[in-house]
């Protein structure tokens, strides 16, 4: 299904996002460590380099989450946010549309897309990892 890939690629994208660089001034887990709000100072952006015959950028609008880092015990720290698929916006009034539509979001039916890690695990390389998990998919 398009609009499933289109979705999983937005939240892996989202996810490299917000772990390739450590808490503000953060020089180790220890000093990152606590729970943050993801919250209207935040930008939710994506990027589709083949769309239709060119390049597709837009942003959600209306979003909210939060990530818990546990400097003991890195398994225990966890990312869970949900995006309103309703607040996509693209600047092209027709685009929005589709995505909105049930060929992509479904935003009418489903007007929720939560990602909430399952597994979150320390590692000593400071470079970006992809997204890994499972998703399910509305039929």
């Amino acid at each position: 299904m398009q609009g499933s890939r289109f979705m999983a690629a937005a939240l892996t994208a989202l996810a490299c996002l917000m772990f390739s660089q450590p808490a503000a001034g953060a020089a180790s887990l220890g000093d990152a460590a606590g729970r943050y709000a993801i919250d209207g100072n935040s930008s939710i952006r994506f990027s589709v380099a083949n769309a239709a015959g060119g390049a597709l950028k837009g942003r959600f609008a209306r979003f909210k989450g939060s990530i818990r880092i546990d400097d003991r015990d890195a398994g225990r720290s966890s990312v869970d946010i949900t995006i309103y698929p309703a607040s996509v916006t693209t600047g092209q009034g027709r685009v929005d549309s589709f995505l909105r539509s049930d060929a992509v979001f479904d935003a009418a039916n489903a007007p929720e897309i939560r990602f909430r890690s399952t597994l979150v695990r320390r590692s000593e390389r400071d470079d970006r990892r992809p997204a890994r998990g499972a998703r399910q998919e509305r039929h």
